[in-house]
């Protein structure tokens, strides 16, 4: 028995010794490189040093004893960000607009190692060597405070950033030593590639934001190299280009002033907060209106939830019938939980959310964040045919019919046996439906005509099944009393539209709260899983109705102004 016991205490001893830290979700971290324009060339200004909150922390460079700092420390984020008498750079701000528009738990981390006039090929590490031989001279004090390899000295402080917080993006500000140079976007990727590999990231989830060189409409003398920094997203797919045009420039026309700089930096942050989810409402409170990137990647450090296929008899149907079933991350059959049906369109069966849509690394992924109450997920055949297969023709009369005969089946059969052999909840507050087109026809057709079953209702681009609105919700009073959440949404350029629209005329004619989302997209399942990724925050949980607006603002104005 001791043996076993010190056997068990060296295992977790040795497991704690080989992780060593514990990231913080909520402390995000940018990484920056590139030349003079990112290792700041304006002049600091007095209101550039006051009202830094410290929530935006700088991970230190290189030591600087005169600002009592030393390398591979945080400190909070007071210029000069980069080395020790360098200027205002984009980062500055980036890292204040991030912090003032991002909800309070957030912190942000910055790390910036760039050197001024040299080429992208500085940072290749497998060129750094040569390049730093040949040098001039006026570089070469530079390239000494980072022992003569910047890529290195970013990559060391990287890791050291990775043992508080998680990477988030990279920012980028070079080309005006490359202009001209075609082969500029492939030498970037090679950078951005060796970081990904060298820190372990995932690409999808870590973007990189290059910033144009000063524009042409400032007179900007490499203005020119911004036609091929705009060719970058064909290379490297996860890459935003940040417009210069407006800045305003030094009188070298090279250099951005602090007040071009100011401006750059609110576009690098816009897009970072656009790519993070966030947009705002009432101009001011920072607001999520669709999934960040990389929400719906595997994520091996976070636990998982469990998938199993379960098989339930149907006296609806005459036979037996299979099912998906997630369960939560520490599921435990001790604990009772509330329950979504999750529901699949005309082509799909009990399994197309999880080949199309990813749902169980979507609800992991927001467990890890906190984001989600646990939940029992069923994701059934909504065909209520003993042959019911996505096979032959799916449009034939029976097989459609056996889409609405689901509604027996769903709370005869399936609801019984799921309340049998897991541990839920059983009253309608702790039940919800959605689904997607056919099966967001479903749930509305489900859902509202079952009030006393189900108090969360969604619909992810409805289908023409959908009943018509009169029909659908004949007593709106009903509804306001009963639902928790009704939410319908689409793609703005999905052809079925109309019947989410309508839908959503009548509910707001007689003021049934709910959220109207459209975003743009078609009738895929990026737009679904998005829908996923939205509703299932709400679920279970008090809701304020007075947020439903945001999101139907967002559908009067995405549609005319897609990001």
């Amino acid at each position: 028995m001791k043996s076993i016991l010190r056997f068990f205490a060296f295992t977790v001893l040795f497991s704690i010794a080989q992780k060593g830290y514990s990231q913080d979700p909520n402390f995000h971290v940018y990484l920056s490189f590139g030349q003079s324009n990112m290792e700041g060339y304006a002049k600091i200004e007095p209101q550039d040093k006051l009202g830094v909150d410290d929530r935006f922390q700088v991970l230190q460079a290189v030591t600087c004893p005169e600002l009592k700092r030393e390398k591979g420390n945080w400190y909070t984020a007071i210029p000069p960000l980069c080395r020790c008498s360098t200027g205002l750079t984009p980062v500055d701000y980036f890292g204040r607009n991030l912090v003032a528009n991002l909800p309070k738990n957030i912190k942000v981390g910055v790390i910036n190692v760039a050197v001024g006039g040299c080429k992208i090929e500085l940072f290749d590490k497998d060129k750094t060597a040569e390049y730093v031989a040949t040098a001039p001279d006026w570089m070469k004090g530079i390239l000494k405070e980072y022992d003569e390899n910047p890529y290195a000295r970013l990559v060391e402080l990287a890791k050291i950033a990775q043992k508080k917080g998680v990477i988030k993006g990279i920012l980028l500000h070079q080309g005006e030593s490359n202009t001209g140079d075609t082969l500029w976007p492939k030498k970037v990727k090679i950078v951005y590639d060796n970081l990904i590999k060298d820190l372990n990231l995932d690409p999808k989830k870590v973007p990189l934001l290059s910033g144009e060189t000063v524009n042409e409409d400032q007179n900007g003398k490499c203005g020119s190299m911004n036609k091929i920094i705009a060719t970058l997203p064909k290379t490297i797919p996860n890459s935003y280009i940040i417009s210069s045009k407006g800045c305003t420039a030094e009188p070298d026309f090279l250099h951005f002033n602090a007040a071009g700089y100011r401006d750059l930096a609110r576009r690098y942050a816009d897009k970072m907060l656009s790519l993070l989810g966030y947009k705002f409402y009432d101009g001011k409170s920072p607001f999520i209106v669709h999934a960040p990137l990389g929400f719906d990647q595997f994520n091996v450090s976070i636990p998982a939830g469990k998938i199993e296929t379960i098989s339930y008899e149907s006296k609806t149907v005459g036979s037996t019938r299979k099912a998906t079933i997630y369960t939560p991350p520490g599921f435990n059959k001790k604990k009772k939980y509330p329950v979504l049906y999750l529901l699949h369109g005309i082509g799909g069966d009990e399994k197309e959310w999880l080949n199309g849509g990813n749902p169980q690394i979507i609800l992991d992924n927001l467990y890890a964040e906190g984001k989600i109450e646990p939940m029992i997920v069923v994701m059934p055949n909504g065909r209520a045919i003993k042959e019911d297969s996505a096979t032959g023709n799916i449009m034939a009369p029976d097989k459609v019919q056996a889409f609405a005969d689901f509604e027996k089946d769903l709370l005869n059969d399936l609801i019984p046996f799921i309340e049998k052999k897991y541990p839920v909840l059983k009253d309608r507050e702790h039940r919800a439906i959605a689904g997607l087109s056919m099966g967001g026809g479903q749930s509305l057709n489900f859902g509202l005509g079952n009030l006393d079953k189900f108090a969360w209702v969604g619909a992810f681009s409805a289908a023409p099944n959908t009943k018509m609105p009169e029909e659908l919700l004949p007593n709106p009073e009903e509804a306001k009393k009963k639902l928790k959440l009704l939410w319908i949404s689409c793609g703005d350029n999905d052809w079925l539209i109309e019947n989410s629209k309508r839908t959503h005329d009548y509910l707001y004619k007689n003021d049934v709260p709910h959220i109207y989302y459209i975003e743009p997209g078609v009738h895929d399942f990026k737009v679904w899983k998005n829908g996923l990724y939205l509703f299932s925050q709400f679920l279970f949980k008090p809701v304020d109705q007075s947020n439903f607006a945001a999101y139907t603002i967002l559908g009067n104005t995405e549609k005319t102004n897609p990001q």
